[in-house]
This record gives C-alpha cells, sequence and structure tokens, in this order.
C-alpha cells in the first residue's frame, strides 16, 4: 500500500512527459525554431528521467510488492531511452533518423502509460478495468502535457516578438481538445467502474462523494478553472497580447497539474479514475 501511494504521486512526471512528447507534434515546425524542440524536450526528458527514477527506486527498496512491477518500470525506462535518442538527434542534422523515432517515441509513451494503469487496475478489477484506467490516464497525460507545452513555446515569443501566432493558436486548439477528451473519458471511466463495482451499482462513487467530496470538488474545479483560462487565452491572442497568454498558460499549466493530482488521489482511495 505504501508504494502503491507513491507510485500515485510520481505518475504525475510520467504524465507529464507523455503529454509533452505527443504536443512536440502538434505546432507547425517550418513556423518554429529547433531551439523550441530542444529546449521542451529537455523539460519533458527531466520529467520522465523522474517517473523513471522514482519507480526504480521503488522497486529497488521495497522488492517483493508488485508495485511497481518490472514491468512497468522496463516500459518507463524504454520510454526515457527513446526520449533522449530523439533529444540527441535535436542537434544534429539526421532529419530522416529524427522522423523514424519520433512514432516510436509516441508509442512508448503510450505503453508507459498504459503499464502504469495497470497497476491500478490490478487492484480494483480485471482487464477492462485495465483498458478503462489506461484510456483515463492517457487523456489525463494530454492535457497536463499540453498545457505546460503552451507556457514553453508562450516563452518563444517573449523573445521574438515577430513569431507567427499560428503555432501558439494551435496548441490552444489542442489544449482545448485535450481537456474535452479528459472531461469525457473520466466521465465515462468513473460510470464504467461505478457498474463493474463488486460492492453495488455505484458503490465507489457513492464513497468517494461521502468520504472525498472536496477531492471531487477540486477535480472538477480545476477543470471548469483550465478551461476558463483557454477562453481568455483566446481572447488575449486576439489582441494580440502573447506576454499576457504565457501568464494565463502558466495557470493554465498548474492548474491542469493540480487537478491530475487530486485524480490521482482519488483513484488511491476509492479505485475511481476520475
Amino acid at each position: 500500500m505504501e508504494t502503491l501511494f507513491a507510485h500515485s504521486y510520481i505518475l504525475i512526471f510520467g504524465k507529464l512527459a507523455v503529454g509533452g512528447a505527443i504536443a512536440l507534434a502538434v505546432p507547425d515546425s517550418a513556423l518554429l525554431e529547433r531551439g523550441y524542440y530542444k529546449s521542451t524536450a529537455a523539460v519533458f526528458i527531466g520529467c520522465v528521467m523522474c517517473m523513471a527514477g522514482g519507480q526504480l527506486y521503488l522497486l529497488l527498496n521495497y522488492p517483493g510488492q508488485g508495485i511497481p512491477s518490472p514491468l512497468e518500470v522496463s516500459a518507463w525506462c524504454f520510454f526515457c531511452t527513446v526520449f533522449v535518442i530523439y533529444f540527441i538527434t535535436l542537434f544534429t542534422d539526421m532529419a530522416l533518423i529524427r522522423a523514424r523515432v519520433f512514432p516510436l517515441l509516441l508509442l512508448s509513451s503510450l505503453l508507459a502509460v498504459s503499464s502504469s494503469a495497470w497497476v491500478f487496475a490490478s487492484q480494483n478489477g480485471g482487464p477492462l478495468t485495465g483498458l478503462v484506467f489506461s484510456a483515463a490516464l492517457f487523456s489525463g497525460s494530454l492535457i497536463v502535457g499540453a498545457t505546460l507545452s503552451g507556457m514553453l513555446l508562450g516563452h518563444w515569443y517573449l523573445i521574438d516578438t515577430g513569431m507567427d501566432l499560428a503555432p501558439f493558436k494551435q496548441i490552444l486548439k489542442w489544449c482545448k481538445g485535450c481537456l474535452l477528451a479528459a472531461i469525457v473519458t473520466a466521465c465515462l471511466s468513473t460510470a464504467v467502474v461505478g457498474l463493474l463495482d463488486g460492492n453495488g451499482a455505484n458503490g465507489a462513487v457513492r464513497v468517494a462523494l461521502a468520504a472525498y467530496p472536496w477531492l471531487v470538488f477540486a477535480r472538477v474545479f480545476c477543470w471548469v478553472l483550465t478551461g476558463v483560462l483557454f477562453i481568455l487565452i483566446e481572447k488575449t491572442l486576439e489582441i494580440p497580447q502573447t506576454m499576457a497568454a504565457t501568464g494565463l498558460f502558466y495557470i493554465a499549466a498548474l492548474g491542469a497539474a493540480v487537478g491530475e493530482i487530486a485524480s490521482h488521489w482519488l483513484l488511491f482511495r476509492t479505485g475511481i479514475p476520475l
């Protein structure tokens, strides 16, 4: 139980890395310098290193508990390795190799977050639960990675005020889609887990609402806050005022991350992937 508790918190670093890796493909690369990809990839590599390092620590210092499993640790270490290889190619002119590595990076990110989802599923159900948890954790990864990517991209507009706004608008549009996907997936996942709950229909949901109402409120509030901030960012870019938009992305990234942490706590306590 102690390792599951620790696992549920270091997972935020893994989700940031997964969502960030996918968000690298969103902005039009023809309108951005390679420096953006170098600096952004470095941030997310640091996140996945924290995730893989934390899991290795748990595996080596708490053997026999099965959390994390050697398979899960291997998946995150593989994702980390591929990310580092992709990062190295950014400092070379090997565009063909970089194009080959990036799809592998996306696949390894999906495998990594799915391996963590199955750890929680093993505590709460069977194969169907594993698929549900994988979808919920993956959509959560998308929103935290997207918002942090938006914040990092905004800094390039502070350096070069004449940059085309298209990449900024593209990442904002991606953030909106990720938020919608996260909300829909979480609600559907909660409904499925409630129906599969062995304590009766929606038994786990009732426990969450009765015992952890403030956590549920925090989760929903972070969704609303992030959505409102996206609207404000869109209005700000119409001015355009990229500095203010970047500041709003700071708050959006924090709000999305806090929402995911509340989700992990609910997942640990109730088994609901909200």
